[in-house]
């Protein structure tokens, strides 16, 4: 979905956020993935205050509503959202849609769950790093890890009468999301993991020597006490990445920028 007439900046940029998390709603994979999460702790939302982090249309925090929840709290920034979500909870009378970001919200309670979905197609490039810059300490976060895994591939599996090996060529130095089809094989090595209440380094070395192939691709896992709770490739939201080998070791960094990080990569020779 595209916006396709001319609007002043802030409007695009609201209009955009809320057309993605349509999208988003639409990948009934990770919506699924995610409230079974909810629902399997169920006994640590009874009765107790929570937040969901960036809450979109409220989806979320009508399902901790539903679990039985004391106070829920759902965060937006984006005022369209705010006011979709304003709408969608009014049956729930203990949720309280609170319109700012999450980095400025101060609860007047203690926080007993923190749910959110901060992650980016290459985990770190979205807005995980605000939950490291929270007012509050929840007492559980909902997931609460998560991986970049990269694979070394034969680009011959995956190449076609579209994505030719002179096309491919031309990408050098590129990373591409969606460029092809998974096939289950690209979750070989894991290359950046992300735990909740530990530091991050923004800029990661990936030493790919051992690995045989001309192909490299990224794929993100999201995972809560170190099991998998979905994966690019099983959930839509998150296309695979990929781009053309030229070396043995690439650096990734992220860079700060509003709303999540910029990707900085670079093959090192």
């Amino acid at each position: 979905m595209d916006v396709m007439n001319r609007l002043d900046e802030n409007r695009f940029r609201h209009v955009d956020d809320l057309l993605a998390f349509i999208s988003i709603y639409d990948d009934e994979a990770r919506t699924q993935a995610y409230l079974e999460l909810l629902r399997a702790h169920a006994h640590a939302i009874e009765n107790r205050v929570c937040v969901e982090a960036g809450c979109g249309m409220g989806l979320f925090s009508a399902e901790m509503a539903r679990l039985g929840a004391r106070k829920v709290y759902a965060v937006e920034q984006n005022p369209l959202m705010a006011a979709v979500a304003r709408e969608q909870l009014r049956q729930w009378p203990q949720v309280e849609v609170v319109e700012m970001s999450i980095q400025e919200f101060e609860p007047g309670h203690e926080v007993d769950v923190l749910v959110h979905e901060f992650y980016g197609q290459f985990l770190f490039d979205e807005d995980l790093a605000a939950l490291g810059d929270l007012r509050f300490q929840p007492g559980l976060v909902l997931p609460d890890g998560g991986s970049l895994y990269c694979s070394v591939l034969p680009a011959t599996e995956y190449l076609d009468d579209t994505v030719t090996a002179a096309a491919l060529r031309e990408l050098q130095g590129v990373l591409v999301s969606g460029l092809f089809a998974e096939t289950g094989d690209e979750f070989q090595q894991r290359a950046l993991s992300w735990q909740y209440g530990q530091p991050f380094a923004l800029r990661q070395r990936i030493d790919l020597h051992d690995r045989e192939g001309d192909l490299l691709a990224f794929a993100l896992e999201v995972s809560h006490a170190g099991r998998a709770i979905c994966r690019a490739g099983e959930c839509d939201n998150w296309a695979m990445v990929w781009t053309p080998r030229a070396g043995d070791v690439c650096e990734i960094s992220f860079i700060p920028d509003e709303g999540g990080h910029d990707i900085e990569f670079r093959w090192l020779r």
